[in-house]
């Protein structure tokens, strides 16, 4: 399977869970860079493209847990078409992305690994994770309630919980909707 069509199949098991992507940029494949995994933004083109390291290029492990993670910001990219100004990100948004990654390479390896891993060496990673997956073992169907409300996951208030009949401790919600370091 070549990677457009993991990214693919990624992308429909991503709005599945989460609900579907709400963006005014067209999707355009995936590239390699010497930076870190990231949405790269065309706007003169209106295009937007999941670019992963250079290192996944020869790690599947790598490439997969990249691409997923990538995949979940595409659902809801946080720079403005119109401005070209990007959104500060949040625990959530991060949490979820990391959330789909340790899911999506969990037949290749021992996912329990990478989540150690990331406490080790990624604490935000690993801390946005961990609260995103206490707020799905809650209430599995979160994020897509969450979505309906507020389909860009960088917006999400403390509020919008309520509305969208998310009951989970005030807590946690302040912790989600902080900004991402």
């Amino acid at each position: 399977m070549n990677i457009d069509e993991i990214a693919s199949q990624y992308i429909l098991a991503a709005e599945k869970l989460f609900g579907l992507m709400c963006s005014d940029w067209t999707y355009w494949g995936v590239e390699f860079n010497q930076q870190q995994p990231h949405l790269r933004y065309y706007p003169d083109t209106g295009n937007v493209a999941i670019s992963l390291s250079e290192r996944a290029k020869n790690d599947e492990i790598q490439l997969r847990f990249q691409l997923a993670h990538e995949v979940c910001h595409l659902l809801y990219p946080t720079m403005d078409k119109d401005t070209h100004i990007m959104e500060k990100t949040t625990f959530l948004n991060e949490g979820v992305s990391t959330y789909f990654s340790i899911f999506a390479i969990h037949e290749l390896c021992n996912s329990q690994d990478i989540v150690n891993n990331l406490k080790e060496h990624n604490n935000d990673y690993y801390q946005s994770f961990f609260m995103v997956n206490e707020l799905l073992t809650i209430d599995v169907d979160a994020i897509k309630k969450l979505r309906v409300v507020q389909p860009k996951l960088n917006r999400i208030t403390s509020h919008d919980f309520e509305l969208a009949d998310v009951k989970i401790p005030e807590e946690l919600i302040s912790k989600l909707i902080n900004t991402f370091s």
